[in-house]
């Protein structure tokens, strides 16, 4: 008996080190973290929490992997920037109603496309060498973005009833791209959904949860979900195979965002509290 509490204990006790979080302030508004080789780069919506405000006061960072600001403006006069993802040496930023294309090495722009009809484009995934996927908040439209050819079209549209797609995960073993739901009017509680690359065909693989932002892969494959939960109180659910839901023991998170997994640590940008949290990869 006592061998079986002592080792409970250091269980709990390996599991508090694991999710023990290093932060790092000084952001303004951090929606989305994305990292590739030795850097990793933050999007600031900007000083206000005006995620919609063409206010020219956007800009992404520059840090290293360990987190310390290498150039904290890198990427200047943006208005208010979201996700984030790469192909080659080309960092693809979505700002509001557009799709932008930077060079990672000195930020100079190389792609602008304005989108149409967007209202609150969020996050992007790379499909192959030349397409994106680009979620859109604010009208339930994946685009799909051929950046060679600088066009676009509707990949799918997302019932209101799972929220507008916000978080973009491709599950390349199942052929499919998952998505995590946010109401920007807070009215319904988004779901997570799955999407057929192939025949578009949509499969929920959650009830209805809350505020979903980022979504990710944990080291054993399960699903990790950012929540912007209840008064401004965030948490990180995990989600197994088999359809379970846990919460990770991080305490309260104000304004959980788009996430990054580096296969090592977890990036998470608290967007209200104005920082970056980094754990190791539960």
């Amino acid at each position: 008996m006592k061998k079986s509490l002592i080792s409970a204990a250091l269980c709990l006790s390996l599991a508090s080190m694991t999710l023990s979080a290093k932060d790092f302030t000084g952001f303004s508004h951090p929606e989305s973290v994305y990292g590739k080789k030795e850097v990793v780069f933050v999007s600031n919506v900007g000083e206000k929490l005006e995620p919609l405000a063409k206010d020219k006061d956007g800009f992404i960072s520059k840090l290293d992997k360990e987190g310390n600001v290498i150039v904290k403006d890198f990427i200047k006069n943006l208005d208010a920037p979201k996700g984030m993802n790469s192909i080659g040496d080309t960092l693809y930023v979505v700002d509001i109603d557009k799709i932008k294309g930077f060079n990672m090495n000195d930020g100079q722009e190389v792609l602008n496309i304005d989108v149409k009809g967007a209202i609150f484009l969020n996050a992007i995934e790379v499909l192959d060498n030349k397409t994106l996927l680009v979620s859109d908040t604010g009208t339930g439209i994946i685009h799909k973005v051929d950046v060679v050819n600088k066009k676009y079209e509707t990949f799918v549209k997302i019932d209101s009833k799972f929220g507008g797609p916000n978080g973009l995960l491709i599950d390349q073993k199942n052929n499919r791209v998952i998505t995590v739901g946010y109401d920007p009017m807070g009215k319904e509680k988004g779901s997570i959904v799955a999407i057929d690359l192939k025949t578009k065909k949509i499969s929920l693989l959650s009830k209805p949860l809350g505020a979903l932002d980022g979504i990710v892969v944990a080291k054993n494959g399960d699903l990790l979900v950012s929540d912007w939960g209840e008064n401004l109180k965030g948490v990180i659910y995990r989600i197994d195979f088999k359809g379970n839901i846990t919460k990770l023991d991080l305490g309260a998170i104000g304004g959980p965002a788009d996430m990054f997994s580096d296969g090592k640590n977890l990036w998470i940008p608290a967007m209200v509290d104005n920082k970056i949290i980094k754990i190791d990869l539960p």
